[in-house]
């Protein structure tokens, strides 16, 4: 198994490193089941990809992947939570009994749908709550499958190929980060601002929904990426950068409610130039919100 993956290695680290990390290999996984053989070969494959792609940790890249990264978990649980929200405030509004919708939802693809979303938005909430060993795996799995439900289901949860396709970027996204530069073995603290991403998202789409707030009606998705867009303001505001990195890292994690605004503007030619607007808009502001800080550095 180590032979083939260090196949996917480019030729000259592999030339170099290669004999250093099979005999690493077979050291770790000596006497352990076959779970564990897969779990640590998958991760070398992994980390295979990312040199062939050039991403190594020392990259530019690998910077912005690093702060995309939690934000990219929060995006999915956001879009995720959303997708849970309208279909629990159908149910309630329904006339039909609670048992007959259950039966009828949760099979067949929209029940997939509907586990997968349930999956992604556990597994993010609980990676950025701390529990990145089980919350990252479960919310690339949740993603991945809730793509191919997508694809399958048409237009049941957004567009059969835009929502599909955010979904499996943002997946990439995540796994494409290093794992030295991840924020669970940093000691950068960026998981509160993504978990407030979340809660900033779901909880005024859910008081709409509920018709708490009477003067709402509806939305066009451009609250989540305002609150998005605010979160990397805040980021450039805090490091005092010319802001290029946060508002790439912010783009990285942006497609799960790009997608979701995408769907929900369909038609509407106000919504959509609002948001073309908006998306400009950003790196103006977030380029405005790091001179401050790049003032004061120069005076000190």
């Amino acid at each position: 198994m180590i032979e083939r993956v260090l196949r996917l290695y480019p030729a000259a680290y592999r030339r170099a490193h290669g004999g250093e990390i099979a005999a690493t290999y077979r050291e770790m996984t000596a006497g352990e089941p076959v779970s564990s053989r897969l779990r640590e070969g998958a991760g070398l494959a992994a980390h295979a990809v990312r040199m062939r792609m050039g991403l190594g940790s020392a990259t530019r890249v690998a910077r912005v992947l690093a702060q995309a990264y939690p934000f990219a978990l929060a995006a999915s649980a956001t879009a995720c939570g959303l997708y849970l929200v309208r279909w629990y405030a159908v149910l309630v509004a329904s006339p039909t009994p609670l048992w007959v919708q259950l039966g009828t939802d949760l099979s067949g693809t929209w029940g997939v749908l509907l586990v997968s979303s349930l999956i992604v938005f556990a597994g993010a909430a609980s990676a950025l709550a701390g529990r990145w060993r089980t919350g990252v795996p479960c919310t690339v799995a949740g993603l991945l499958s809730f793509a191919v439900a997508a694809v399958v289901s048409g237009p049941a949860f957004g567009d059969p190929v835009v929502t599909p396709a955010a979904m499996a970027l943002t997946a990439a996204v995540i796994l494409a980060c290093p794992p030295d530069r991840r924020l669970e073995n940093t000691s950068a603290g960026r998981a509160g601002p993504a978990g407030a991403v979340i809660a900033l998202v779901v909880v005024p789409r859910a008081a709409i929904d509920a018709h708490a707030v009477p003067w709402v009606s509806t939305d066009y998705g451009c609250w989540p990426l305002l609150v998005l867009a605010a979160a990397g303001v805040a980021l450039t505001w805090r490091s005092g950068s010319r802001g290029g990195r946060e508002l790439g890292a912010m783009a990285m994690a942006s497609p799960p409610l790009l997608a979701h605004a995408y769907t929900t503007a369909w038609g509407e030619a106000t919504a959509a130039v609002f948001l073309a607007v908006m998306v400009s808009a950003v790196a103006v502001i977030a380029y405005l919100a790091g001179r401050p800080g790049r003032t004061g550095r120069a005076l000190l």
